[in-house]
Order: C-alpha cells, then sequence, then structure tokens
C-alpha cells in the first residue's frame, strides 16, 4: 500500500513525564503513515522530543522503511557495528550472529561509552535529527540496569543562571570520533578510512534552533572530545565536568526501561542520552538503531544566520 492510498491511522499520544517523552498506542510501525498521521507524529515529537511506539513487530528492512519516513539515513563509520548495511546499528552484547559476547569484546566495550551523556553524530559537521532504535532481546523485569536515560537540553538551558549563559554563549567543543577511542583504551585505533571519513569538528556549546522560533539549548556531549574552545584544556574539562552533573539533574530527565517490541525515536538536536550499565555477562540485550540525517550545520548565537535575523 502506498503512502497516499493510506488510510488515517486511529492511535493516542499519552505523555510519558513533565520533562520529555510520550508514548504512541495504536500504530503499526511497519506499515506506511498517510500524511495526516505523519502531520500528528511531527507535531508530538516536536513537543515531546521522545516517541516511545509500543508492541512493534519489526525486521531490519520494515525499520529502515519507517526511519526513512523522516529523512534519509547515515551510515556508521564502522562496519563491524553494524548489522550488513551501516544504516542499522546494532546496539547489543550479542553478536549479528546471536552469539552473547564476552565482556572483554570490542563490541562490549564500545558499548560501555554509551553509559556517558552524548548526542548521536555530533561528531558530524551536519549531526543528526534523531535516532530510532528498536528493542528485540531487553532485560527481565527486576533486573537492574538497562534503561536508556534522556535529558531535555531546552530545559536544562532555561533553567541555566544568568552567568552560566553568558559564560557559554561564545564557545565551542570539538567533537571527535576517534576520542572514543581514548575515553575506552582498551578498543583499537581508527583505521585510516574511518578517521578520514568522520574528522573532528566543533559545535556552539548553545544550539539556536531557528525551527523552533530561535529557542535555544545547550549541545555539548561527553563521550567524544572534552576540549571547549576557548578556554584552556584545564578550564575546558572542569566546565564540562560540571555541565555533566547539569544535564544529570532530575527534573530534565526520563529514564525508559525497555519492553520488548518497544520503538523509540528521539530528538538528538535538544536530547542528551546515555545506556545505563548492567551485568553484562549474565545478560542478553539486543536493540537496533536506525539514524536520520540533519539537515543543516548547528546554528549557535554569533552565526551568520543568526545575526542576520533568520533564527
Amino acid at each position: 500500500m502506498s503512502v497516499a492510498e493510506s488510510v488515517p491511522a486511529a492511535f493516542t499520544i499519552n505523555p510519558l513525564s513533565p520533562a520529555l517523552g510520550a508514548e504512541v498506542v495504536g500504530l503499526d510501525c511497519a506499515q506506511p503513515f498517510d500524511a495526516e498521521t505523519m502531520a500528528r507524529l511531527r507535531e508530538a515529537f516536536q513537543h515531546h522530543h521522545m516517541l516511545c511506539f509500543r508492541a512493534q513487530d519489526l525486521s531490519d528492512a520494515a525499520q529502515i522503511d519507517f526511519s526513512r519516513q523522516f529523512g534519509p539515513l547515515e551510515g556508521l563509520p564502522e562496519k563491524d557495528k553494524t548489522k550488513g548495511r551501516r544504516e542499522v546499528y546494532n546496539v547489543a552484547n550479542v553478536s549479528v550472529d546471536g552469539e552473547h559476547l564476552p565482556e572483554d569484546d570490542q563490541r562490549v566495550i564500545f558499548q560501555r561509552n554509551n553509559a556517558r551523556w552524548h548526542t548521536d553524530s555530533s561528531y558530524r559537521d551536519i549531526p543528526s535529527l534523531a535516532s530510532i532504535m528498536y528493542g528485540i532481546e531487553v532485560l527481565p523485569d527486576g533486573v537492574e540496569g538497562g534503561e536508556t536515560g534522556f535529558s531535555n537540553m531546552l530545559r536544562a538551558y532555561e533553567a541555566l543562571p544568568a552567568e552560566m549563559k553568558r559564560k557559554l554563549e561564545p564557545l565551542h567543543q570539538v567533537h571527535s570520533y576517534g576520542e572514543i577511542r581514548r575515553l575506552e583504551p582498551q578498543m583499537p585505533a581508527m583505521t585510516a578510512e574511518e578517521r578520514d571519513s568522520v574528522p573532528p569538528v566543533t559545535h556552539p556549546v548553545i544550539r539556536v534552533h531557528p525551527e523552533r522560533g530561535g529557542q535555544r539549548s545547550l549541545f555539548f556531549t561527553s563521550n567524544t572530545s572534552l576540549e571547549i574552545g576557548g578556554m584552556t584544556l584545564a578550564e575546558g574539562r572542569e566546565l564540562h565536568r560540571w555541565l555533566v552533573e547539569w544535564a544529570d539533574r532530575p527534573e530534565f530527565c526520563l529514564y525508559h526501561r525497555w519492553r520488548e517490541g518497544d520503538l523509540v525515536k528521539w530528538d538528538n538536536r535538544v536530547l542528551l542520552h546515555r545506556a545505563i550499565p548492567y551485568d553484562y555477562a549474565a545478560y542478553r540485550r539486543v536493540l537496533r538503531r536506525t539514524t536520520v540525517a540533519g539537515a543543516g550545520p548547528i546554528l549557535g548565537p554569533f552565526s551568520n544566520a543568526v545575526r542576520d535575523g533568520l533564527a
């Protein structure tokens, strides 16, 4: 059935917390959406920043088709983190062949870096718009860990003291995919091909959102470089530590406990997220992620478009 032929769906959108998030009930994400459904979802995504579609049954191909309704998809730089196609990231302590991986496997070590607050693809010149993750194997009820935490950077910026807003206004952070390897020393160095595909970039620490009427959010990450341009390395690291603690405040956060069949879409432009560690040796956890590419470079307070009154 084509999008033009599809029938408007009956579904509900239930907020999950005051900070962010909503549950979508009654949609089959394996089917294409009509224009009315897409409009409702886009509005809900803009308002809640994270949507959880319950009780889905998706193949890799169906998840890709669902994701492409929201824009073109990114490919991951490293082939060994994917499921044969670079658009599908295997977020798991289980190999693509179903093997429960030991804790010292490089793919599991790489996963541990996801426990730091971050936003996906910030290491790109044009970071991603959204991530879409599907729960295939999740931890049993009552087992500690395994959630995905989200923190709302719009609220985090709004709550900043005025002095801190002024301090952050001119600053940029270095975002480097290669720095993930430094943070996890057991990981091998990137290949020359991988390094060339994603060289380090800088982005403003305060992000201005033209589609939100010039509203501002914090934009930083703790799973790549800790360097902040315009400051000494020691000053930048101290400020970075402060920002990470600020993002962790409960009033900005929602922690999603995965159920099998959950499909979660979140806005990388305004949310940070992190994986809560669990007993990797005792439990299997298999999630599958696609990433919707961003549409343009990040605008900061001093970007030309902002100065010209376009934001």
